[in-house]
Parts: C-alpha cells; structure tokens; sequence
C-alpha cells in the first residue's frame, strides 16, 4: 500500500497505490442468486398514470422487441406526449410477472449520468470501501443481464453517448432494454421508435377521465364537436396539454363550450411544424391560458422552486421540508395537493411524491425567474440533506438520488454569487468525489475557488481551502503535478494570511510533502514535513506516522538527501520504541 493522501478538510484517505488507477483489480462483494429479487430496482413502483389510454400499436411493436431481446429507443421531437407513459406503461405489466421470458426486470431514472443514475436506483451489494460503489453496481447490473434475461428501462436520457461516456457500458449488456430520450439520434445499439401524437380520440378519453375523475361519465354528444376543435385546433393533440386542461375544467366547474370560449377568449392556440413535431409557440400560449397572479404568493413560490428542479418524482416529506418555510405556509394547509388538484403539479399516489412537467417548468422559470432570496431555506435544507453522505455509506447512497435537484439548484436558481451557493456546491463537489466521479467533483470545484475569489478575494482562508480540495482531487486522478500546483498555491495565501507557524499553514505543508512523496521527490517532500513538524507538536503522533512512510522511502532509495536534517537522530529513537 502507498502512502496515503489525506484531504483534513473532508476527512477522507485514499492510498497513493490506488488513486487515479482504472486498471487495478479491485475485490467486489456480490449479492448471492438466493438475495437477488425480480424488480432488481429500488422504485419497484412505478405505474403508468391512471388515464393511461391508446398508444396499443406502440406497446405492440415494443412488446415484440422486449420479447426478441432487442435494445431500443423511444424518441419524440418534443416532451409531453407520453414517452415516459408508455414505458411506465410495460414496466407494471411485466412487473407483475405474467410474462415469464425474464428473470430480473428494472426501471432506472436517469440522472445526469448513467454511473450515478445506476447507483441511485439498483439494488447491490454496499462495498466497505464507499469508492468501490459504482463498479459494484455495474458488475451487479453485469451479472443480472449475462443470461440475456434482463428486461431494463431506463427513462429521460436528455445526452448522447458522447456526452455520457459511461452509457457505452450499458450498450454491451445482453438483455432488452428500453430507453426514452428526446434526441433523434442516439446510437446504432439502439432501435428507434419513434412517438407521434395521439389521436382525437384517445386525446378525448383522457380529457374525460381527468375531468371526470375516472367516474365513467363522458362528454355529452352536443359538446364533441367543441371538445373536438379543443383537442385538434387549439391543443394540436399535445397530450400534456390535453390533460392540463381537463384539470382545468375541472377545478372551475366548466363545461366544454366555456372551456372552448375562455381559450378563445384569450388567443390560446398551440401551433407545431408537423416534420418536426415541434410546437412553435408553446411558450406564448401557456403564458396566456395560465395567469400566475390567479396564484396565492405561497402557491407561486413553491412552483418557482419546481421550475428549477429536473423533472423527477419529489417524495412529499422532502417536498415539505425543502419548499414549504419559503412559501411560509404549514403542512395543514396542503398547498402541495392543491396545486395537484388545479393542474400544476403531478401526484404519484403510490409514491406520495410530486413533480411538475418540463413544460410548466419552463414556462414558470422564464416568467418569474427564480433567485435566492425567496428560496433561500431551500437552499440550505438541499445542502443539509447533501451533507449526510458524510456520516456513512448508507446515507451516502441515500443522498444520491438527490444530486439531480441540487444540481438544478445550482445551474438555474440565481444565487447573486454568495457563500450559500458556495455551500451547496461544496456538498454537491464533495458528494461526486465519494462515488469516483472526479471529473465532476474536479469541474465542480473549480467553480466553487472562481466564486470564493469573487466573494472573498484571492487572499483568503476559504480560497486556500478549496485549491487544497482541487489538490486533493487531483491526487485521486493520479495526477500529482497539478496536485502539487494546489497546494504551493495554498501554501502562499496561508503563509501570507497566518504566518508560517500557524496551524493551518502546517496542514498545507502537509499535503504538499505527500504530493512531493508522490513524486518520489523525497527531498523536497521530507522538507515540507519538517516544517509541518515544527508546528504540529500538539498532535505529534499523527505527524510522525505520516513521516514515517516518508523515512522509510527515503532510506531505501535517497539516503544522501536526509543527512541535512537535524532530526534523523530523534525519527531513529522514535521508530525503536
């Protein structure tokens, strides 16, 4: 084992043997054939919306590739027409195990990346050693797909492959498995499907069950004809849309021929090019049909907080506690189900969990465009619930699945550039760097020493800490060289801010003799450990066993280099006791 790279800021260890190695053999734990279950996924239940109608000749032609193990891809021009639905859709058929052509079947929803979108949803086996996770859980995922029966969906993949270099492992599996995704082109491993808009209808049979509220009425036959000009002229057969406004006649109490005459009142009317299947003014027509100062303050804050979030299921507990302080309102109150009961937001009954469509979203983010000040506990109880991957690999995975939304606070919640956005990111940062995303965690902190010069200047205690954080990222890549740039750096500012007798200008001594060790440049490494030495008399074991590894090295193979230091005699007594 090499000497080891200590992050004192994160408490943390990696050994120089291992960091920035991806070819080393590494000992994975497994489940055994008898743990392993049929649903191989952590959300067992995802079921398709209670208004599931039509789709029947896309479910076949995906049931007949599920069934011949193919790989393919459900794409759409556009979102809201039911992608999600349709694989939501088989999940729950096969799930319930009718069909017996596969052992295991999952349902994956992607989130950013396909390493952390496996670790967040499959079920595997914890390693001791949280850096062995993600290997983990793709040999997990490996071993379930090596007989060729595994049945995998994994929703909302909004990247290429060459922006997502870890989906090239997910192309090797045997197996079927299903994507949906936006993009038209994808990769050859994958069979398209495409996904077009439903008829007049099936778009009608949704509108009534959500109008109706799956009661069994249907629209009187006076009013098809209006229901009929709805669905084809003003909706152009947008399934989303459909649905939001059967949830908005219901609220109101209207009928078919006032719905038509409000819409018509206000000029709404969706437009689409039809090679594209893509609408050309959704965002104007939204802003006319929805009118935000109908909204309660409390109502508009919360949407404002789900305009910045990805579009994936938030349990209700997280909801309350992230969103309800800023929009200073109590559980009682029930805004979240209101906004359900009004058409904003979408409600998973099973999952007690709310999310709101990318279509709202955007239409919200660009009225109101969100900042910190109105969302300012949301902020903070997002770094919170980050914060404890800290105290264990179970809460380490437990927080996974919400890297998505901190990372939709970050990019779309303006936060003026101060130290709560610093915070978060910071959590965030140090979250990647626990599941061997160090790509992510580099990028990331590279961000956060950009912000904390802005806020705090070059010059400053938070500034050296987070080049040492960039150090100590760049020792897990084995790169020691630009490790080593860090940390001088963080040596200049602590020794011009405290002094070199100060106790934290040791710690970067520290870290910059392990980053010379590295580098096998014993001299200068042994150098920086003796002026950590000097200050560290009050925790002197712990600097004389990192020292230790260092003498020892350096007696093997730079014995002229220790001679010039006075305390070779003291290091000899000490390694005698």
């Amino acid at each position: 084992m090499g000497p080891e790279i200590v992050n004192r800021n994160k408490d943390s260890i990696f050994h120089g043997d291992y960091v920035g190695r991806d070819d080393i053999s590494v000992n994975i734990i497994m489940f055994q054939d008898n743990e392993r279950e049929f649903v191989v996924t952590h959300n067992a239940n995802i079921k398709p919306v209670s208004y599931f109608t039509g789709r029947e000749t896309e479910l076949r032609e995906l049931r007949q590739r599920i069934e011949e193990g193919r790989k393919s891809v459900l794409v759409s021009g556009m979102g809201g027409i039911g992608k999600t639905h349709i694989c939501r859709k088989l999940f729950d058929e096969y799930k319930k195990g009718e069909n017996k052509s596969f052992s295991h079947i999952g349902y994956i929803e992607y989130s950013g990346d396909m390493n952390s979108s496996l670790q967040k949803c499959l079920r595997y086996k914890e390693q001791e050693n949280p850096e062995l996770n993600k290997e983990a859980a793709w040999r997990e995922l490996e071993c379930l797909a090596s007989d060729g029966k595994l049945l995998l969906f994994v929703d909302n993949v909004n990247v290429t492959v060459k922006d997502d270099p870890s989906l090239e492992r997910l192309k090797k599996l045997p197996g079927a498995i299903v994507l949906t995704s936006r993009r038209t082109a994808f990769s050859k491993e994958f069979e398209q499907l495409r996904i077009g808009f439903l008829d007049k209808e099936q778009c009608r049979e949704i509108y009534e069950k959500i109008r109706f509220e799956d009661s069994g009425i249907r629209v009187k036959e006076e009013e098809v004809p209006d229901l009929e000009y709805i669905i084809e002229e003003l909706a152009a057969k947008h399934t989303i849309t459909v649905e939001h406004l059967a949830h908005l006649a219901r609220v109101n109490g209207w009928t078919v021929k006032t719905l038509r005459d409000q819409l018509e009142k206000k000029g709404f009317q969706l437009e689409y090019v039809d090679d594209e299947e893509k609408l050309v003014n959704i965002q104007e027509s939204y802003e006319i049909l929805y009118d935000l100062s109908e909204l309660t303050e409390a109502e508009q804050n919360i949407l404002e907080a789900f305009s910045v979030f990805p579009y994936i299921p938030l349990e209700k507990k997280i909801c309350n506690q992230w969103l309800l302080a800023d929009a200073g309102v109590s559980e009682k109150e029930n805004v979240l189900f209101r906004l359900y009961r009004k058409g904003w937001l979408q409600f998973n009954i099973e999952q007690e969990s709310y999310a709101l469509h990318p279509v709202f979203a955007q239409f919200i983010y660009e009225k109101c465009k969100p900042n910190v000040e109105n969302h300012f506990e949301l902020v903070q109880s997002c770094q919170k619930r980050l914060s404890l991957s800290r105290k264990g690999n179970s809460f380490l995975l437990a927080c996974l699945k919400y890297i998505q939304f901190a990372e939709g606070i970050i990019a779309n919640l303006d936060m003026k550039k101060n130290k709560i956005q610093i915070l978060l990111m910071d959590e965030l940062a140090f979250l990647w760097l626990q599941i061997d995303a160090y790509k992510k965690s580099e990028e990331l902190y590279w961000k956060i020493l950009e912000l904390c010069k802005n806020v705090f200047g070059e010059y400053h205690s938070e500034t050296a800490l987070y080049y040492e954080d960039l150090a100590y990222v760049y020792g897990c890549q084995g790169d020691y060289k630009k490790g080593k740039k860090m940390y001088k750096r963080s040596v200049e500012i602590r020794e011009s801010l405290l002094g070199k007798n100060h106790l934290d200008t040791a710690k970067s001594y520290h870290g910059l003799a392990y980053m010379y060790s590295l580098q096998n440049d014993y001299k200068n490494a042994l150098a920086y450990f003796f002026k950590a030495y000097r200050i560290f008399y009050l925790n002197i074991e712990l600097s004389y066993e990192n020292a230790k590894s260092i003498y020892q090295a350096m007696e093997r193979n730079y014995r002229e280099y220790y001679d010039d230091y006075n305390f070779k005699q003291w290091l000899e007594e000490k390694m005698k006791e």
